[in-house]
């Protein structure tokens, strides 16, 4: 007698009988795959996994490293700032907001977490605080981008490593910039310095 319903699908099997379901892994689209590819010089093993932002990217490249503080304390400290900035403002006011709602995030300590450490960035400067701001929230909605003054820098790495560049190398200006981001990250890290 004949067997009704679908062919038998070939593969590995459980003791039961039941197909092992293997699951594909996603390695992202190929703009995602050339951006880590970008990095591969610099990252090894766990660190690769660290480029997903212009934060961990700068890291990932060197930029962080100062005479302080370890330079993954400072990426850290970024990215905490960066979460709780985006637990305290979590979308344009008013959009779709028709019952005039309070939609402001409240996502720990009532705002608070995030008052405290703001707090700790203004006092690093005004130019230390933009600084931060553009290297850990401005990008936010497009974690593959970097500002523009990030991109130079590491392009400036990237091209001492042998690796391809795509772009311009820094400009003055760049490195004045990752100086007070630096100052910024140190003082969310609990260090102050002067930005040099």
């Amino acid at each position: 007698m004949a067997s009704r319903g679908r062919p038998r699908l070939s593969g590995e099997r459980r003791k039961n009988g039941r197909r092992v379901i293997t699951p594909v892994y996603d390695r992202g689209s190929d703009h995602v795959q050339a951006l880590r590819n970008r990095f591969a010089k610099f990252c090894d093993g766990k660190a690769s996994q660290q480029v997903y932002d212009p934060i961990g990217r700068a890291w990932a490249v060197g930029l962080l490293e100062n005479d302080r503080v370890d330079p993954a304390v400072l990426r850290d400290a970024g990215r905490r700032y960066a979460q709780a900035y985006w637990r305290h403002y979590p979308a344009p006011q008013g959009v779709a907001n028709y019952e005039r709602e309070i939609r402001r995030g409240n996502g720990f300590d009532g705002g608070e977490k995030f008052t405290s450490l703001d707090r700790q960035l203004e006092d690093a400067g005004r130019a230390s605080y933009s600084a931060v701001q553009s290297l850990t929230c401005d990008q936010h909605w497009f974690p593959d981008a970097n500002p523009a003054w990030l991109d130079r820098l590491i392009n400036d790495r990237l091209a001492k490593a042998g690796a391809t560049v795509h772009g311009q190398l820094s400009v003055s200006g760049d490195a004045r910039q990752l100086s007070n981001a630096l100052a910024g990250l140190l003082a969310l890290a609990g260090e102050m310095r002067a930005a040099a």
